[in-house]
């Protein structure tokens, strides 16, 4: 039985820290998707320069840029609120993995302490018969 508790603590253990690492994975891909934007607003800033500098240009190739970055943008804005959307609901998997591993470590640790107590007052029942005995042995001899 002791076994079981410890397995059983050792794979809550494990089953957390892969929810965590998946987590973490969720969390990588959002951050991308929020390079992603920056650098599209990063592109756009620099193709407005362009296009303020060479005002002839600008009529011809800015629109269909503009119309390009808009759909872009709105895409990557659906992806990254279904990522914070996905994350959210994995916080609640890792939170409920985090419970399992606390109940299964207290309970390894309750039940130690059970084991502890018991030989405990085994030890003492016993010191109590030798100290009984003795005191019996003792009164026979006075």
């Amino acid at each position: 039985m002791a076994k079981d508790f410890k397995t059983l603590v050792r794979m809550r253990k494990w089953a957390l820290d892969e929810k965590q690492r998946q987590l973490g994975e969720m969390l990588g891909v959002l951050g991308n998707l929020e390079a992603e934007k920056e650098a599209l607003e990063q592109a756009v800033l620099a193709e407005q320069k362009i296009a303020a500098e060479n005002p002839e240009l600008a009529g011809f190739a800015y629109g269909g840029f503009a119309s390009a970055v808009i759909a872009e943008r709105e895409a990557i804005e659906k992806m990254i609120a279904e990522q914070e959307e996905k994350i959210d609901v994995f916080r609640d998997e890792v939170a409920d993995a985090f419970k399992e591993f606390k109940t299964a470590e207290i309970a390894e640790r309750n039940r130690l302490e059970a084991e502890r107590a018991e030989e405990d007052k085994k030890e003492q029942d016993e010191l109590d018969e030798i100290g009984m005995r003795s005191a019996t042995r003792d009164d026979g001899l006075m």
